[in-house]
């Protein structure tokens, strides 16, 4: 499974539930090369993660209910093994 190193969480209230922004810089670490995945979070959950440019460097931008879901931590480490998504408070 590959991991980033510790992002910081950006907690959009205009993100939907489940959708995930990142930079391509992090999604290369988890080796996503295209611009969109859809993802298993466990627990029969799916979620979009997107590379974007956009978004700033070493960070995750999700919504607040994703955020509380994860119990509002400030960084994260995210895994992905080519089709499980996980994330977790560094």
């Amino acid at each position: 499974m590959k991991s980033t190193t510790p992002l910081t969480i950006l907690c959009t209230a205009s993100m939907p539930d489940y959708k995930l922004n990142m930079h391509p810089n992090e999604g290369a670490d988890l080796g996503l090369m295209m611009t969109r995945y859809s993802v298993d979070l466990g627990e029969g959950l799916r979620a979009e993660v997107h590379l974007r440019n956009e978004c700033p460097k070493e960070s995750v931008e999700i919504g607040p209910k994703f955020w509380e879901r994860l119990g509002k931590p400030a960084k994260a480490i995210v895994s992905y093994d080519g089709s499980f998504l996980k994330i977790e408070k560094a």
